[in-house]
């Protein structure tokens, strides 16, 4: 409860500041910068008594900087990062799940069979950090980053910023298996090609020598109570596409991903191999409707197989007026974890102030073990049932 009255304390406090974010120019140099930051604080009425936390938050602010050249490319830099109170057990979505028996943790999935939860407590880390120059042949970046798989995704339109049922950044519960955003890096030192967009469509490739930084909602180098592999030369290859239908008007947007990695672990040879992913998902934006899927399967770095990770989601928003109605499904498996999970909510969204934004709704969470891996532990429940609240303050 102490870190909880600490993270309402520094939520008030960033978003009291009057410079919380700004843009300013620079005549004289030539020189555009801009900067914004934003507090996101969630409630949960249903979490487990085990792995569970009814409170959680993140505090995030980005800053950029940038000049034209006299051939038009703009060069500039880009840094973000951010203060994180998630749950403990799942900081940066992966974590273990405790169970009579460990194992070895997914190499995309992140996730692992223990002998006892994490306990991690409030998170500060830098997530972007990296130069660019974007011109008329493309653009290229070199610095923390995230990979071009993360970059292109597309999916469904969550009413929720953090806390979705899918890809979420913040989970009070400890439930959410699905993640179907592509991040196998996180915001790793990495080089990364993306062409011009034309006739709506981008293509990109990134280069990670070693996924060795974590970020608040993707760690791969968090320290786990079982083995995790170190991820290494990661080649990640994307496509997007955004459209907009000059007739009717209805966007359209669709990305689609593969990324190659190898995996090890000295505690464990010859029980990783190389990590193999791939992802698709869309969008389709009209007046007031929206609906998208999304859809990702890996290997998760298993070198004898049959630890496969797969996660399929959908949602459809509504919009009435000033308020946002959102239907929103997932369900994934992870067979190396030996877990599977589908989970359902409904939700309601509005813009209550400038900056402002309140989205509240109903969450069911039914995560449990399963073939003849042992049950999860005494107390630890399977399922959430229950409203789950997000208010975010932006600037």
């Amino acid at each position: 409860m102490r870190h909880h009255l600490t993270g309402l304390l520094l939520v008030a406090a960033a978003c009291a500041q009057p410079a919380c974010a700004q843009d300013v120019w620079d005549e004289a140099g030539g020189i555009e910068t801009a900067a914004a930051a934003d507090a996101t604080l969630v409630w949960a009425s249903d979490v487990p008594d085990i792995g569970g936390e009814p409170v959680v938050y993140t505090l995030k602010g980005a800053f950029e900087a940038n000049f034209i050249l006299e051939n038009g490319a703009e060069v500039g830099l880009r840094t973000s990062g951010g203060l994180d109170g998630d749950n403990p057990a799942r900081a940066g979505f992966s974590g273990v799940f405790p169970a009579a028996s460990p194992g070895a943790a997914g190499g995309f999935s992140g996730l692992a069979r223990g002998a006892a939860i994490d306990d991690t407590g409030p998170r500060a880390r830098v997530e972007t950090a990296y130069i660019y120059i974007d011109g008329g042949y493309g653009e290229v970046r070199a610095g923390l980053d995230d990979g071009m798989a993360a970059r292109f995704f597309e999916g469904a339109p969550s009413l929720y910023r953090r806390a979705g049922l899918v890809n979420p950044g913040l989970d009070p519960t400890g439930r959410v298996l699905a993640r179907t955003d592509h991040d196998l890096t996180g915001p790793s030192l990495k080089f990364s090609y993306a062409t011009p967009r034309i006739l709506g469509v981008r293509a990109g490739v990134s280069f990670t020598p070693e996924a060795n930084s974590g970020g608040l909602d993707r760690d791969p180098v968090r320290g786990l109570n079982a083995t995790a592999p170190v991820v290494e030369d990661a080649v990640e290859v994307a496509l997007n596409v955004s459209r907009r239908l000059p007739r009717s008007g209805v966007r359209l947007r669709a990305g689609a991903a593969w990324s190659q990695a190898s995996a090890e672990a000295a505690l464990l040879p010859g029980v990783y191999g190389d990590i193999e992913t791939w992802s698709a998902g869309g969008s389709a934006e009209f007046s007031s409707v929206a609906a998208g899927v999304s859809y990702l399967t890996s290997n998760n770095g298993y070198a004898a197989g049959g630890g496969d990770y797969r996660a399929l989601s959908g949602a459809l928003r509504l919009t009435l007026g000033q308020y946002d109605l959102g239907l929103e499904a997932a369900d994934s498996e992870d067979e190396g974890l030996g877990a599977e999970s589908d989970a359902i909510a409904v939700s309601v969204g509005r813009n209550v102030a400038e900056g402002v934004r309140l989205v509240g709704g109903w969450q069911r969470q039914n995560t449990r073990l399963t073939g003849t891996l042992p049950l999860l532990s005494p107390g630890l429940s399977p399922r959430t049932d229950g409203i789950v609240i997000e208010i975010t303050l932006s600037r």
